[in-house]
C-alpha cells in the first residue's frame, strides 16, 4: 500500500517538474517578445495620459507582459507556482470564456459599469473564491476606477446602460 502512494507522489512530482519547465520556457518566450516590443514601441511617440500617442498602448501592454513573464519565470524556477492542477483549471477557463461571451452581449443593454462589476464579482467569488466583502469592494473599485480612466481621462465612449 505504501508503494502505491509513493508511486502517485512520484508521478505528481514528475508532472510538476514538467509543468515548471514548460512555464519557464513560456516565460522566456514571453519575456523575449515583450522586451522586443517594449524596445520597438519606444521608438514611437509616447504622448501623455490625456493625449496618448501611437506608442502609448503598445509600450504599456508590452511592459506588462514583461512584468508578468518575470513573475512566471521566478515562480517556475523557485517551484512556488500557486496555480492549481488538473481538469479543474480547464473547467474554470471554459467557464470564464462563457462568462466573457455573456459580458460582450450584455454590455450594451446593461452598460459598462454593471457588466464590469458583475464580471469582477463572478471572478472573485466563483473562479477564485474570496470573502464577500473583498469581492464586492474589488468589483466596485475595478468597475468605477476603469470607468473613470476610460470615460473621463481617455474620453472613450462606453455603453451607459440604465445607469
Amino acid at each position: 500500500m505504501g508503494r502505491v502512494r509513493q508511486g502517485r507522489g512520484q508521478r505528481a512530482e514528475i508532472a510538476s517538474n514538467k509543468m515548471a519547465r514548460r512555464d519557464a520556457i513560456l516565460a522566456a518566450v514571453a519575456l523575449t517578445l515583450g522586451a522586443t516590443t517594449v524596445y520597438e514601441s519606444s521608438k514611437l511617440p509616447f504622448g501623455t495620459i490625456h493625449g496618448p500617442g501611437p506608442g502609448f498602448f503598445p509600450w504599456c501592454t508590452s511592459a506588462l507582459i514583461v512584468l508578468l513573464a518575470l513573475v512566471l519565470m521566478v515562480q517556475a524556477l523557485t517551484g512556488s507556482s500557486a496555480a492549481g492542477e488538473g481538469s479543474g483549471r480547464i473547467a474554470k477557463v471554459a467557464l470564464l470564456l462563457v462568462v466573457l461571451s455573456a459580458y460582450t452581449f450584455l454590455l450594451d443593454p446593461l452598460g459598462y459599469l454593471i457588466c464590469t462589476f458583475l464580471l469582477v464579482l463572478f471572478m472573485l467569488r466563483v473562479l477564485d473564491p474570496q470573502r464577500w466583502t473583498v469581492a464586492l469592494g474589488m468589483a466596485v473599485i475595478t468597475a468605477v476606477g476603469s470607468y473613470v480612466v476610460f470615460a473621463f481621462w481617455l474620453s472613450v465612449p462606453l455603453p451607459r446602460g440604465p445607469l
